[in-house]
């Protein structure tokens, strides 16, 4: 069968972590759930596109074209519960203006997948992973056969909506083809610290072990690739495709010592001149890991740091200590590899002197970049438990089914008020970035124009938009 997958353009919500800024500029990483999915299609013989129309910022209109030339039997979208109801626009208007069938997969399909299929835009939806059961759908479509059995299939029958429980089978995770970066506009993609095209992101573990209370990637079973696979899908990403940078987008890179220094050691023989950034705890990294890592193309670690405040880190379930979080940055740029910390505004505890304190410990620590997120109730955490226990509504739910707007999510675990937390998330950034000490060390290590002009792009779409905040001393 003929099969388009439709990657829509995002953008921010109001009830995002992230400032409107940030979620605009922070990256532009190739969908690479559907780059997945595709390569399960092509592997059982189905002809494949995708359009990504948030890389080539494209509309509706204009994503129609190129489909309707394509002229698909079935159109695929995924479907996060932040972004749900952009997924249903779309999916409304190609339902409208094409013949195709019509399926959803994601995240979110998990989570809600009654709620999801009551709209008649969807025809099919795919809840659980997509390596079985989405090729198995395509199949008793296409030959007409009956659909009961399929774990993790949501159908219509009767006018009732079907969902079928995933199955349990954990899959091997090797056994997945890699991404069809064939068919994605890979010289489009960067973020805003990569410094090399081609850029790209590659997932080499599901789920984290370890249980940080805001985190939803914490309910999912861990599971990795093994080394070999790993590196076979860097030559290809390498050698095909000319990445010469990568984000390894786990949740937590560096849990598996061993696995990590197998990679690492392959990458050297190989003689993969690519560079890579991951994801980090503190706590789980240490000097022999940092330096074979650094000899291997490691350029940057993104460290889930939060707070300075050792009440909230225990509150949050973080585990760390500020004594960690000081040796692995000064190890991590010992080994000349860069740094970037995440931190949080609104958590359990978290106070107007626990966040001035995080500040002053940002600064202290040299760190490369900060990210800072408002704390907020992510749909499978148990922030979203205790949320539903204190408001007696299950918020996302809603969502989705239309009977709740787009809003700030309340934060009953908080001592701060949603404008409190905005301006501190604010004087966060500003007291970071706009140092004369930190723009001159940054563009001492800037490598190209395009990089450069990211960065002012940022610092002036900030500036803009916190204008009057500013004028007004709020920040």
């Amino acid at each position: 069968m003929k099969i388009a997958l439709i990657q829509y353009p995002l953008g921010h919500k109001k009830f995002s972590e992230n400032l409107k800024v940030i979620d605009e500029e922070f990256c532009l990483a190739p969908p690479i759930g559907l780059a997945y999915v595709a390569a399960i299609l092509e592997k059982h013989g189905h002809k494949v596109i995708i359009v990504d129309a948030n890389a080539l910022k494209l509309t509706k209109d204009k994503v129609l074209g190129v489909i309707s030339e394509f002229s698909p039997d079935i159109i695929c979208f995924r479907a996060d519960t932040y972004w749900f109801h952009r997924t249903r626009e779309w999916a409304e208007y190609f339902k409208e203006n094409t013949h195709a069938k019509i399926i959803v997969g994601g995240i979110n399909l998990s989570l809600y997948p009654k709620e999801s299929l009551s709209y008649p835009c969807f025809d099919y939806g795919i809840a659980g992973e997509a390596n079985e059961a989405l090729p198995e759908l395509i199949s008793k479509l296409e030959n007409g056969e009956c659909l009961e059995n399929i774990a993790g299939i949501v159908y219509r029958k009767n006018g009732q909506v079907i969902s079928v429980e995933p199955s349990d089978k954990i899959i091997d995770f090797d056994s997945y083809p890699f991404p069809a970066r064939h068919l994605l506009p890979n010289q489009a993609y960067h973020s805003f610290t990569s410094q090399l095209k081609n850029y790209t992101i590659m997932v080499t573990s599901l789920g984290c072990p370890f249980k940080c209370s805001f985190c939803a990637i914490a309910r999912i079973k861990y599971r990795e690739r093994s080394p070999g696979n790993v590196v076979d899908e860097l030559e290809e990403c390498y050698r095909k495709h000319g990445v010469r940078e990568i984000d390894f987008f786990d949740a937590n890179f560096f849990v598996n010592k061993p696995r990590v220094m197998k990679i690492c050691q392959a990458i050297l023989e190989k003689g993969l001149k690519i560079e890579w950034s991951c994801r980090s705890r503190v706590d789980i990294v240490d000097d022999e890991l940092l330096k074979t890592s650094a000899l291997a193309g490691c350029r940057k670690i993104y460290y889930g740091i939060e707070s300075a405040s050792q009440k909230v880190l225990g509150d949050i379930n973080k585990n760390i200590n500020k004594g960690q979080i000081v040796q692995a940055v000064e190890s991590t740029r010992k080994y000349g590899i860069g740094a970037l910390g995440f931190f949080m505004v609104g958590n359990i505890s978290d106070s107007k002197e626990s966040i001035l304190a995080s500040i002053d410990f940002a600064k202290e620590l040299k760190l490369d970049f900060i990210q800072v997120c408002r704390t907020i109730a992510k749909p499978n955490t148990e922030l979203n438990d205790l949320l539903i226990t204190a408001t007696g509504i299950d918020y996302w739910r809603g969502y989705i089914l239309g009977q709740r707007p787009e809003m700030r999510l309340p934060t009953p675990w908080s001592q701060l008020s949603e404008n409190e937390t905005e301006k501190y998330m604010k004087k966060f950034y500003k007291d970071f970035y706009f140092r004369v000490s930190y723009v001159l060390r940054r563009i001492m290590k800037v490598k190209s124009l395009s990089e450069f002009f990211r960065y002012v792009k940022a610092a002036l779409k900030w500036l803009f938009f916190n204008t009057s905040d500013l004028k007004k001393g709020k920040i």
